[in-house]
Formats: C-alpha cells, sequence, structure tokens
C-alpha cells in the first residue's frame, strides 16, 4: 500500500512530527504554560489525521478534485484526547481549545461552519498504523496522563462512524447539562483559544514552507542594529539616549517630540532587542514610507507591511509572488510588521485570522506612532482593546501629543525633546480675511513667482480641484500639481513621486492628504482653516528640517460650508481663536501647547465623549457577542460594526475608461494589478445607480463618472466641470 501522503512530496506522519516540533518550539518562545504547551502539542500532532482518508489520498495524487474537508476528519482524534488528558492538566472537560484549533485550522468557527457534510468521513485502512506513531511521538514529549493507545483507540470508534458535522450540533452531557461542541467552542477562553490556534497556525505555515527554523519569526539583535543605524548621524539628541535608557526601565512610553529631530530613531531605540515589533501608523502612505525605512535598517527580510492595499505593494515590489511573506506578514508574524492601526483594531473586533494577530500583538512591542491623527470612536475602539488586552510593551508617540489624549490610555513615562528643540522657529504666521477659493491661488503665484515652492492645500476635493482649474485655466501656471484621495492608485503613486522634490516655482495643490502621508518640505504654505492640529501637521510639510529661511504660512480664515460638514463650526471657531493668540513667528513649542489648548476642549464636548464611549461600546459588544467565532460579514449587523473609523465610509470603483486594461491584466495573468486603477469614492454615491453597476467578471464596481489624470474622478453632481471629463458608454 502506498504512503499516506499530507502533501504531494510530504508524507503524513513527517508533516506532523515536523509541524509538532516546530509548534512545541514556538509554544516556548511565547512563553505559554505547560497547560497550553499540552494542547499546542496535541493540536499539532492531530490536525492533519483527518487526511487518512480514502478520498483525501486520491485528492493529493490527482485522481479526484473534492475531497472530505480533512480538518472536520481531524476533530475526532483531537476531541478524544484532549478530553481524555484533562484531570491530568487540571482543564475542564470543555476546555477545548485543541479541538477548537484542529477543527478551524483551514476555516474560520462560526454558527455554520461544516454544516451540510453529514455523512461520515471514509477513512484509509492504514489509519491505526498511522495513529500508532503519532501516538508515540506525543509519548515523546512526555504528555502526562496520555493513555494506552489501545484504550485511545477504543474510545475513538463511536466517532469514527458518525456525521461529525451533525455531532458539532448534538446536545451533549458536560457537567450535568446539555450543550452542544459548537456553543461549548464559541465560549471557550478566547485567549486561550487564539494562543493555541496561532501557534498550531504558525507551526503548520512555516512546515509547509520548508522553513525548519522558527528563528525566522522572531527579531534578534535589534539593539545593536539600531546603534549601527544611529551612527550614521551626528550625535543623538538627549531625548533619544533617554529613550534608550528607557528600554529596561519602563513597558510603556510616551514621546513628544518635533517633526524632524528623530523621533522614529528614539522609539526604535527604546524598542531595543524586543522579539518582535509592531508598528502602527494612521494611513497606509504613511505606512509604506515606513516599511521602506525600516527595511534599510533591519533588512528586507525582517519586515513586513501590512493594510488594504499591502499585497498589491508586496508583489509590485517584488519579481515573484512573495506569498509567504504576505501570508506572515498579513498576521504580524514577521518579526516587525508595520500596519495600519485599523489591522490591529479589526483583530479585535474579530476579523479573519485574528487568533494569530492577537496572541501575537500581545507578546510584541506596540509602537503608536501619529497617535494624535485619530477620531474619537477609533480611539474609543482602541481603548478598549488595550483595556481587554494589553501588548507586552507599548508606545505612543506624536509631535503633539496632547495630554487629553494620553489620559486614555495606561499611564507611561514621558520623554519629551529638550527645550533648545522646541525653540526651533520655522514659520511666519499670516492670518488673511477671506475663503482660499476666492484669493488662495493669487497668493500662492506671487510666492512661486519669486522661486519659492508652495504648498496649497483645501479642505475638499471639490474645492481642490477648482484652486487647480483656476490654476490652470485663468492663469497657465503649468508648474503645478494635484493630489485628492480620488485619484486611481496609479496616478496617485506618480504624482507623489513627482512633488516630494518640488522645484522651484511649483504650485502643489492638496487636500488633508499631505497631513501624515507625504515626507515633503516646500517653502510657502497657503491652506484654508482647519483645527488647529490639522493645520500643525500642514506646517510640518513646509520647512520640515528648519534648515531653510522662516516659511511663510498663510491661513484663510473663512472656510467653506464642506469644511463646516467635516470639521464642525465650533472647532474651527475654537482653532481661529487659538491661533490668533500665537506669535508671528511661533516656536515649535508654541504649536504644540496651542495644539494642547485645542485638545483640551474638544474632549469635553459631548458629541467628542459620545463617540469614544461609542467605540468602547462596539469593540466590546462584537467581543461579547462572538466569543472565539470570526465575524460573518454575511451579517448585515456585524457588517456595519466591522470598521475602525467613523465618518464616510468608501468603496472603490473602477471609472470606465479602465476596464478595457482591466481584462487585459486579468488575460494576461496580472490581475493583482488590478488596484492600480480604482479609485475611492464615498459609499453613498453609489446611491446615484445610473453612473454604477457591477463587473462580476473583474470583482470591481465599474463607474461611468468622468475620470482624468490631471483633475481626478469628479463627483456625480459636477460632472461638467472637468475638463476632458466625459461619459463612457
Amino acid at each position: 500500500m502506498a504512503e499516506l501522503l499530507a502533501k504531494p512530496d510530504t508524507p503524513l506522519i513527517a508533516h506532523l512530527a515536523e509541524v509538532t516540533r516546530l509548534g512545541d518550539e514556538i509554544a516556548q518562545r511565547l512563553g505559554l504554560s505547560e497547560r497550553l504547551r499540552a494542547k499546542v502539542l496535541l493540536a499539532c500532532a492531530l490536525h492533519d489525521l483527518g487526511k487518512a482518508t480514502n478520498d483525501f489520498q486520491e485528492h493529493i495524487r490527482g485522481k479526484c478534485k473534492i475531497a472530505y474537508p480533512h480538518a472536520l476528519a481531524s476533530f475526532p482524534f483531537a476531541f478524544v484526547a484532549e478530553s481524555r488528558l484533562a484531570s491530568s492538566y487540571d482543564w475542564a472537560p470543555t476546555n477545548l481549545e485543541a479541538t477548537a484549533s484542529v477543527l478551524t485550522h483551514h476555516s474560520p468557527l462560526g454558527p455554520t461552519l461544516y454544516k451540510g457534510y453529514e455523512k461520515p468521513p471514509d477513512y484509509h485502512p492504514d489509519l491505526p498504523q498511522v495513529l500508532r506513531e503519532v501516538w508515540e511521538l506525543l509519548a515523546s514529549y512526555q504528555l502526562r496522563g496520555l493513555p494506552p493507545f489501545d484504550e485511545f483507540w477504543g474510545s475513538l470508534q463511536p466517532f469514527l462512524q458518525e456525521s461529525l458535522a451533525a455531532l458539532l450540533d448534538t446536545p451533549l452531557p458536560f457537567n450535568g447539562e446539555h450543550r452542544s461542541l459548537r456553543g461549548i467552542l464559541q465560549r471557550l477562553p478566547t485567549r486561550e483559544f487564539a494562543q493555541v490556534k496561532a501557534v498550531l497556525h504558525l507551526a503548520d505555515w512555516l512546515a509547509s514552507a520548508k522553513q525548519s527554523q522558527t528563528s525566522v519569526l522572531f527579531l534578534s539583535g535589534g539593539k545593536k542594529t539600531v546603534e549601527k543605524h544611529l551612527q550614521k548621524f551626528s550625535k543623538p539628541c538627549e531625548f533619544q539616549r533617554k529613550a534608550r535608557d528607557a528600554s529596561s526601565k519602563t513597558d510603556i512610553l510616551w514621546l513628544r517630540a518635533p517633526t524632524g529631530t528623530g523621533k522614529t530613531e528614539a522609539l526604535l531605540s527604546w524598542a531595543g532587542d524586543a522579539e518582535r515589533i509592531l508598528y502602527l501608523l494612521p494611513t497606509q502612505a504613511t505606512a509604506d514610507a515606513m516599511w521602506r525605512r525600516l527595511q534599510g535598517i533591519y533588512g528586507k527580510e525582517a519586515v513586513a507591511l501590512t493594510h488594504g492595499r499591502a499585497s498589491y505593494m508586496l508583489r509590485r515590489e517584488s519579481e515573484e509572488d512573495p506569498l509567504d511573506m504576505r501570508l506572515f506578514g498579513s498576521v504580524f508574524a514577521k518579526p516587525i510588521t508595520v500596519a495600519t492601526l485599523d489591522q490591529y483594531l479589526l483583530a479585535h473586533l474579530h476579523g479573519r485570522h485574528w487568533e494569530e494577530r492577537r496572541t501575537l500583538a500581545q507578546r510584541a512591542t506596540v509602537i503608536l506612532d501619529e497617535i494624535h491623527a485619530y477620531e474619537p470612536y477609533t480611539l474609543g475602539l482602541l481603548q478598549e482593546a488595550l483595556r481587554r488586552e494589553r501588548p507586552a510593551r507599548m508606545a505612543m508617540a506624536s509631535a503633539t501629543l496632547p495630554n487629553g489624549l494620553l489620559s486614555l490610555f495606561p499611564v507611561g513615562e514621558l520623554i519629551e525633546a529638550e527645550e533648545s528643540l522646541w525653540q526651533r522657529q520655522r514659520y511666519r504666521l499670516e492670518l488673511c480675511d477671506g475663503a482660499l477659493l476666492d484669493n488662495g491661488i493669487k497668493v500662492a503665484l506671487q510666492f512661486a513667482k519669486q522661486g519659492k515652492s508652495v504648498l496649497v492645500v483645501a479642505n475638499t476635493v471639490r474645492d481642490a480641484q477648482s484652486l487647480y482649474r483656476q490654476l490652470r485655466e485663468e492663469f497657465c501656471w503649468t508648474n503645478s500639481n494635484l493630489l485628492h484621495a480620488r485619484f486611481i492608485f496609479r496616478d496617485r503613486l506618480s504624482k507623489a513621486s513627482k512633488v516630494d522634490k518640488p522645484e522651484s516655482g511649483m504650485i502643489f495643490v492638496a487636500t488633508q492628504i499631505v497631513e501624515v502621508s507625504l515626507d515633503i518640505s516646500y517653502d510657502v504654505l497657503v491652506t484654508e482653516a482647519s483645527p488647529l492640529d490639522a493645520l500643525v501637521q500642514r506646517m510640518g510639510r513646509v520647512n520640515r528640517y528648519g534648515q531653510k529661511p522662516l516659511a511663510p504660512v498663510v491661513i484663510f480664515r473663512n472656510w467653506s460650508e464642506g469644511s463646516q460638514r467635516i470639521y464642525g463650526r465650533e472647532i474651527l471657531e475654537w482653532s481661529i481663536e487659538i491661533l490668533s493668540g500665537l506669535p508671528a513667528l511661533p516656536t515649535d513649542g508654541d504649536l504644540a501647547h496651542a495644539t494642547q489648548c485645542l485638545y483640551e476642549r474638544v474632549v469635553e464636548t459631548e458629541e467628542w465623549q459620545k463617540e469614544l464611549q461609542e467605540g468602547q461600546k462596539t469593540l466590546d459588544y462584537i467581543q461579547r457577542t462572538l466569543g472565539c467565532y470570526t465575524i460573518d460579514l454575511a451579517d448585515e449587523e456585524m457588517r456595519a460594526l466591522f470598521t475602525a473609523r467613523r465618518g464616510t465610509l468608501s468603496v472603490e470603483v473602477l471609472p470606465a475608461q479602465f476596464v478595457e486594461e482591466a481584462y487585459d491584466l486579468k488575460e494576461k495573468g496580472e490581475g493583482w494589478r488590478l488596484p492600480e486603477l480604482l479609485v475611492p469614492v464615498p459609499i453613498y454615491w453609489l446611491r446615484q445607480s445610473e453612473f454604477f453597476s457591477y463587473a462580476s467578471d473583474l470583482g470591481c464596481i465599474q463607474t461611468l463618472l468622468p475620470y482624468n489624470a490631471d483633475y481626478g474622478l469628479q463627483a456625480p453632481t459636477d460632472q461638467s466641470q472637468v475638463p476632458g471629463g466625459v461619459f463612457l458608454d
């Protein structure tokens, strides 16, 4: 009889032995208790025994297309074994974390998992021999209370002849009451289930990738690596030295330092010899930039990127499809993962692979950079997540780190940049009456004609498009560019590369997208009034490092209706009031203090507190409701709650003029490049159905709204205003 296989080139028993070895090492590196280590060993050794079925063995040899789900076929072995070891390890008969991990190692736990598989699996005649070898494998790890093989085999018999799917929903007697196994698994201790399943998955993935070393999952020598990197620069700042020294003294760091003074280096110095770093940022663009930066410090193999477009970015910068990199990176399993905060929060909202993400984040050094950038709802989610499951070490950092924000989170050691850095003066402020839309371009042109590079920032896409139209059509200024969120991704990348090193006389018109997305340094800022913290971020995009003469910052007091809808009248009024009290040549310290003043007012408002509490309540509700289930996005209520941000939700659409190119990419086997052609739009636009349709063969929404590379996509009410914009049939 042919040897039973786990994979086309791997015998089943060899695979189980390797996964068990790797799982044991990972469990020890993660510091799991002896009790959980025993469950990990059971899960790893038994997880693929369901491949010992006749149909799976034919399937693996290419003789049939469909096989009985091997995770379900493996379930009874884990269930009986875990139940038999309960008394030896003092776990309750209902503590079935290993069973749940085996059952779900290919599909998330949920209310409909495996429903419909009513027939029992057709086990292979060689199953007893393979199982005996697995039993000897488990005995070699000195598990306590392991029954003799013949006794265990006898206990299994009633389960091997039954419908395993039906067994999940059959009421069974547990501690004097009848409960279904599915219900028991849902209400397991969440953290322990997640830990066992995470280790099983990591070990299984490593073995499948032919990676024999668990060290690839952990960072080593981080402190020396950062010290070597810092040698490229001049003498470290005092606050950087303090952060380095605090590494062994505090597990929670608060860092406040002006832009361009080495905040990132201070954070990495504090992280020191951490085995895992999770670096969280507000936007995909900031995450992309930090990913490249940390790759330059720690090496490409050590640093992963995780956000909505990460798969595309990784494939774009690699000659081959980096499947392993994407898989391990997506669950925070690389030594260093750069991600958006959304990815961390969606794990706590029980998105796919929440078990691995939460388990690894618990043992990680988590850095929350630009923490000021989040709305209260997002902060509420974060606050509740940290209250329930704080990481091993955590840092929060920003140039504008308000005390009112810090009060929401666990107390840390505050390190601030030295006074001399706060005394830096980079700007010359000028508050102007009137509106940016009326006079902004004229002011910008005055500076541009002097050879200055000018950044013009509007609060809405519509106004930015209108300003750019003035610049190009009325004033015929060609040394210019426009950037906002409503460009296809390919055009956004192209535009961002063109504006990062501005030429003399360039005028760059943009929206809030520049606040935390681009590492640029212009000579002049002309901007619409906005909340003070946003204004400070915009200022950080001119004279960024303080190496140029004082940069003019022209702020128009009057704001548009769109601005008021976005920010609220009260916050805009407070911002102008505080701004009016600043000196014309403010220091970085003045700006930080002004931001503090605004934040103290804002956090006391009823609306802000309500949003914060709604974030807290949402995360609490989801975790209490789901237990160990993964969220089901087919459930309308849960889908509405599965977001880390409040405000207007967006959806990506494909402009009609790119449909033919999208099909060409698909035919050439380059469908992974489809994100290049998509543009985000507010989801409420879809109500105007005459402009949108679903292209099922491309898996995306197509739009007839006009688009061109200079102005981007136009809103449904403004089709006539984009030069060159036409409707395509």
